[in-house]
């Protein structure tokens, strides 16, 4: 379990063994807060996410991929703060991130990743990062 779930969990315990020996009133009170605060066991607190990421497209900030384990990653969906999750480990999935970090680290471009409506995450680099764009070659003047 995670630290929020834990600390959730340990809450709900104490208040349900006070409300159990107080009135009806404190256990009305125990039932409304515990429902009201269950939200809270989603935040993150410095963990990865529980859920998987929802399916769009995110640029990967930093990732490290734990061998037969689980993939981290930090995630950028541009629509709010970058989200932290842990994607379940194969060595496709590995292989491919591992591919596109190493081509956006040689290219000075960034890895972007697409989670699909299965669940199932794909990585590739993406444009290139502070480079110019070479300049098309100028026609030459005719002069008579």
């Amino acid at each position: 379990m995670t630290t929020a779930i834990t600390l959730w969990f340990a809450f709900v315990l104490a208040a349900g063994i006070i409300a159990w020996f107080g009135t009806s009133r404190q256990a009305v009170a125990f039932t409304l807060l515990a429902a009201l605060t269950a939200p809270a066991t989603l935040l993150t607190l410095g963990h990865p996410a529980i859920t998987a990421p929802p399916a769009g497209h995110y640029t990967v900030l930093g990732a490290r991929i734990d061998v037969d384990e689980a993939i981290y990653v930090l995630l950028d969906g541009g629509d709010g703060a970058p989200r932290y999750y842990r994607l379940p480990y194969s060595t496709g999935t590995a292989n491919s991130l591992q591919n596109s970090l190493d081509q956006a680290a040689g290219n000075g471009g960034s890895v972007g990743m697409r989670q699909g409506e299965d669940g199932s995450p794909g990585f590739a680099e993406e444009g290139q990062g502070g480079r110019e764009e070479p300049k098309p070659q100028e026609q030459r003047a005719i002069i008579n």
